[in-house]
């Protein structure tokens, strides 16, 4: 088998298979039997802020691991992670690893040398660097969502079956304890028939006005945080929020994915999970409401019902997501808190109308929170606030409400996916619902939603792939800046 230009596959222009590693250690025996007896795993994290400090702790948890690389533009969000993370790893494992501030550049260089990458970026450095590692034969653990518009996810999904290579999605509360239940409890039908599922986030992404312009922190190579997504101005803390790096870029088209790509992994992953939506494409989606926010800013309001089909064991059903503010309020400290922009007052949401008459009827005496999921049966409901309660109503039945779990139990909880991750880089067992397969149906409906909020309301079809808007469908991919370019 000949040996490919590296730069080939870095743009994504070479065709055909790759000879992994060659020229690593070892060379002559598969770097995969290697991996499947028991070699030191050659691991990279991409981003190295809060998120990417945790992945490396888990990936410690789980063992066998060397940190190959540690790629991030922010020389204080690094030197962070170096002091947190020697604490799980030792100072002299973190400082072999070699640093790098554009992952472009890391890939050049030791991209024969890597078994798996973790990425923990802004999403807008989703896709690009995951390509690079599918195309280079490396695994790739990418933080949710997926990508940052429907034609990367259709992209990643297309390159990682092509190439072979293991491909997981994070998304915090997947494996709760709980979860199996829930599943359970729905197809007992404790609550009865299942007839509409609703999924809400008290968690507004989005500006109304844009907060002051800073000048770039301090540390901070600001073109390379921009990366393929247009070069702005930062902004600092402003009355409770924290700042367009590092945390509010949720908040803006060019970076982030709004209210249902941050929060709504979280909640949809309730009923996509325990009720098999994953299996199947929501053949049509109504947009009833959508409130916009500032110039560049994710809309600050979205009610949209998703119509999913009947799969194998549930018949159809209607999955009801809101999100977002209501009228009047201002997206500040007097509404909600800084970091997580958490609402405090559930009047103050976009909270579905039809729960608090669902309330009424079953007579709950404590409200619902403003975050979550409430699977409506015929004899009943249960909610589920991701990776934490579940609740069953009426109140007082025959099951107990299942309380938020301890911290011990709800990281041992979290490594799992890690552990599932780098088993499966192994080619040992792994569980479906961490693989593409589960979370590229989910990702297509986050990204399906984003796209829909422009077209405004009305009733679509989807196909999988495009819906019959053309303002949508417009919607479906990002202009890269030159250098930048997803091929």
């Amino acid at each position: 088998m000949a040996t490919l230009n590296r730069r080939e596959f870095l743009t994504g222009s070479a065709a055909g298979a790759f000879l992994f590693n060659i020229g690593c250690a070892g060379f002559g025996r598969s770097r995969a039997a290697q991996l499947a007896s028991g070699a030191p795993m050659r691991i990279a994290i991409i981003g190295c802020g809060s998120w990417g400090r945790t992945l490396l702790n888990r990936a410690g948890a789980v063992g066998g691991c060397e940190v190959a690389a540690l790629c991030e533009p922010d020389a204080n969000a690094l030197a962070e992670l170096k002091k947190v993370c020697s604490k799980k790893w030792g100072r002299a494992a973190i400082d072999a690893a070699k640093t790098y501030a554009d992952y472009r550049v890391m890939f050049e260089e030791m991209g024969e040398t890597l078994d798996a990458v973790f990425i923990a970026t802004p999403n807008h450095h989703h896709a690009l660097p995951a390509l690079m590692a599918i195309r280079c034969g490396i695994a790739a653990f990418v933080e949710k969502p997926l990508a940052h518009t429907m034609e990367e996810v259709l992209l990643i999904e297309s390159e990682a079956k092509r190439h072979g290579v293991v491909v997981r999605v994070g998304n915090k509360g997947h494996n709760i304890s709980h979860r199996p239940l829930l599943e359970k409890y729905l197809k007992d039908g404790v609550i009865g028939e299942v007839t509409e599922v609703f999924s809400f986030s008290d968690r507004p992404n989005t500006m109304l006005r844009r907060p002051h312009t800073i000048p770039v922190p301090e540390g901070i190579d600001w073109d390379l945080w921009c990366g393929g997504s247009p070069v702005c101005e930062p902004y600092g803390e402003e009355d409770g929020r924290v700042g367009l790096h590092p945390h509010d870029w949720h908040s803006w088209i060019d970076y982030g994915n709004g209210s249902i790509g941050n929060m709504g992994t979280h909640v949809l992953d309730a009923p996509y999970q325990a009720m098999d939506m994953w299996k199947v494409t929501p053949s049509k989606i109504v947009v009833k409401d959508v409130k916009w926010g500032c110039p560049g800013a994710w809309n600050a309001r979205g009610t949209m019902d998703f119509h999913i089909p009947a799969r194998e064991g549930w018949g159809d059903i209607v999955l009801h997501w809101n999100d977002g503010i209501a009228d009047g309020v201002e997206i500040s400290s007097k509404y909600m808190s800084g970091w997580y922009n958490r609402v405090y007052k559930r009047e103050h949401t976009n909270f579905p109308a039809e729960l608090l008459e669902l309330e009424k009827k079953w007579g709950v005496k404590k409200p619902i929170p403003a975050f979550g999921t409430v699977f409506v049966g015929t004899k009943g409901m249960i909610y589920e606030e991701f990776h934490r309660t579940l609740r069953f109503f009426p109140e007082g039945g025959k099951i107990a409400d299942i309380p938020v779990p301890d911290n011990a139990t709800l990281e041992t909880e979290e490594v799992k996916i890690i552990a599932e991750f780098l088993s499966a880089v192994r080619g040992r067992a792994w569980d479906v619902n961490t693989g593409l397969d589960y979370s590229v149906p989910l990702a297509k409906t986050l990204m399906l939603a984003n796209m829909l909020a422009f077209a405004g309301k009305g009733t679509y079809r989807f196909d999988g792939v495009k819906t019959d808007s053309a303002l949508a469908n417009a919607r479906a991919r990002h202009g890269y800046r030159k250098g930048w370019e997803v091929a």
